[in-house]
């Protein structure tokens, strides 16, 4: 499962570290939860909807990190706000939102099913699929204005 966990990390964040370390940390919350998480359904289902939820909020701080060294460089500072991702599939997923990101990581990268990402991000298959409707037209265009220029 850790493999698997570190693959869809990478895909959403194009850091193989810090996957590793998100994957690390979601199987010891699963260690620590043990009572819960064999309880549930699905623990693989568990341990992905936490790697998930890790990456979301990674996603954030980093988000808010680079508005802060923005707001530094506007300032005067000659601070470095942009660092250059190695993993194509992480740039291109960057134009999409984080459940979109979620759901097209879980899909591509996992080889998850529908049905198994709705339980996963504990929403409905329909949902699943309108947000990958709207992931595939998002990036669509994002390549032909790419392509545009």
């Amino acid at each position: 499962m850790y493999p698997r966990l570190v693959a869809v990390g990478v895909a959403m964040l194009g850091d193989v570290e810090v996957a590793r370390d998100l994957a690390q940390e979601t199987m010891a919350r699963g260690h620590r939860n043990w009572l819960v998480v064999s309880a549930a359904d699905s623990s693989e289902a568990w341990l992905r909807r936490v790697m998930i939820n890790l990456v979301i909020d990674h996603l954030r701080r980093r988000r808010v990190e680079a508005r802060a060294l923005e707001r530094v460089a506007a300032a005067g500072s000659a601070s470095e706000t942009r660092h250059a991702d190695d993993v194509p599939m992480a740039e291109m997923l960057a134009v999409l939102s984080e459940r979109q990101r979620a759901v097209v990581t879980l899909y591509y990268v996992d080889d998850l099913p529908i049905a198994a990402i709705a339980k996963v991000l504990g929403i409905a298959p329909g949902t699943v699929k309108a947000l990958m409707w709207k992931s595939r037209r998002t990036l669509m265009r994002h390549f032909a204005e790419e392509d545009r220029r």
